[in-house]
């Protein structure tokens, strides 16, 4: 595109900022899976955060023989949450409670959302989309017929980027939802969950 953008120092991406935090000392020459003690013990911490387990369930399991012959550096939930938080900055989960006048519901009605913009922002700065990420507009061509692929080599990329002043970019935000059943331990609710991505990240990613 005649109207390239141009990259401006200062910025930071995800790692560069993990590099800055008060423990990158200990990553960097002790321990790089710190706040955990060694990778199979982030291992297990990685699946007790991300499963149905609630906080009494792990406190359980945290005290089964096998963990107490075998010591973990976390304690119990508690503990191990307090690690996650001390974790680089992820965008933050928000929640309330949405009420309609005169509409009764058996259970409250919760609304959970992170900022979009930070959503976005986090996502364009991951070091993990640098090599499959596209910031200018570019047309293709097979011999003489052109061809369409990624979001930026479609026509109205190319007309936004010709709207812009100059050394400016844009990125695509795709918003899809869909219904998820939640079957473990919740009664058979459901969530309706609204997943943004970007579309400058190449779409077989």
């Amino acid at each position: 595109h005649p109207n390239p953008p141009v990259s401006h120092p200062g910025g930071l991406n995800l790692l560069q900022r993990m590099e800055m935090d008060q423990y990158a000392p200990i990553r960097n020459s002790e321990n790089i899976y710190f706040p955990f003690a060694s990778r199979s013990e982030w291992e297990l911490a990685d699946w007790l955060s991300r499963g149905a387990l609630s906080h009494k369930e792990i406190d359980t399991y945290l005290h089964l023989e096998r963990n107490t012959l075998h010591p973990l550096s976390f304690k119990n939930a508690k503990d191990l949450r307090s690690r996650i938080e001390s974790l680089p900055d992820v965008p933050r989960w928000w929640y309330q409670e949405i009420k309609v006048d005169n509409y009764q519901t058996k259970s409250p009605i919760m609304l959970y959302w992170r900022d979009g913009l930070e959503v976005v922002e986090y996502l364009f700065s991951n070091p993990v989309f640098t090599q499959c990420m596209d910031i200018s507009p570019y047309k293709e061509f097979e011999g003489q017929e052109r061809v369409y692929g990624e979001f930026m080599s479609a026509d109205d990329a190319w007309r936004i980027q010709d709207e812009l002043p100059d050394g400016h970019s844009f990125l695509g935000v795709i918003g899809t939802s869909d219904k998820t059943p939640l079957t473990i331990g919740t009664g058979n609710k459901e969530m309706h969950p609204l997943l943004l991505s970007l579309a400058n990240i190449h779409a077989g990613v």
